[in-house]
């Protein structure tokens, strides 16, 4: 019999940004490992500077996603300075960039958000976990740092409402689902929130998941200082309940 840790993540914005080389920058439709991780970490009161405690952290949890149905995302626009290209001249701080007005011009850049977003996450522990399921609902319930979806103006609009599950992870994911919709159903307006999309993501292998797809991401941190992250793979398919 397996523990899982389930809280849901909701906003009026949210970016789970993808790799950005230049003026446009989307947002994927999941979180990422990353985010999932640094939400984790804020909530236990871990900084960034604390390598050693972010590298347990990394190791020993995996991730169940779920997605509301009809997600919808705005664009933004920015405008930003950026000098000129110069042959033989490479710019490698903001600062220097900056330094010659005569060679600025400005750009416009792109930035993509999801708008009243939706997720339902499960947690699963491996061997030699540092925090107990019990020690991040307690962290998620009363957070030593502020938390936001990807960006920190992208609050959270609804309460995580973190709740320890035991059983096999789709007869949990499928009887989660039942009790955060009724939940959200006493919330004017917020039932529809709730509705998802019948396929999931998860890393691991888990009793009651079907996988039809099997991807990869670039979202495993390596190093928060150095802003380094390695490629990991994920499944996608839909949960199903064990016949008993």
């Amino acid at each position: 019999m397996n523990q899982y840790l389930v809280f849901q993540l909701q906003g009026p914005m949210a970016s789970w940004g993808e790799p950005a080389p230049g003026e446009v920058r989307h947002t994927n439709a999941l979180p990422g490992r990353s985010s999932l991780l640094g939400l984790l970490a804020a909530a236990l009161g871990i900084r960034r500077d604390e390598e050693d405690k972010l590298a347990l952290l990394h190791q020993h949890y995996q991730f169940i996603l779920c997605a509301n149905e009809k997600p919808s995302w705005m664009r933004d626009y920015h405008t930003v300075q950026v000098p000129k290209a110069v042959r033989n001249i490479r710019w490698r701080t903001r600062r220097e960039e900056l330094q010659d007005k005569a060679l600025l011009e400005t750009t416009i850049s792109r930035r993509d958000f999801y708008c009243d977003g939706y997720w339902l996450v499960m947690i699963a522990m491996t061997e030699g976990a540092p925090w107990s399921l019990a020690r991040l609902r307690q962290a998620l319930q009363f957070p030593e740092f502020p938390l936001y979806l990807g960006r920190k103006s992208h609050p959270l609009a609804l309460p995580l409402w973190p709740q320890i599950y035991e059983g096999l992870a789709g007869d949990v994911l499928l009887n989660a689902q039942e009790a955060f919709l009724t939940r959200l159903s006493q919330l004017p307006g917020a039932q529809r929130l709730g509705r998802l999309q019948p396929v999931c993501w998860w890393e691991g292998q888990h009793a009651g998941l079907k996988e039809e797809i099997r991807g990869e991401r670039r979202d495993q941190p390596i190093s928060r200082r150095r802003w380094q992250f390695a490629p990991r793979v994920y499944s996608q398919g839909t949960a199903f309940r064990e016949e008993s």
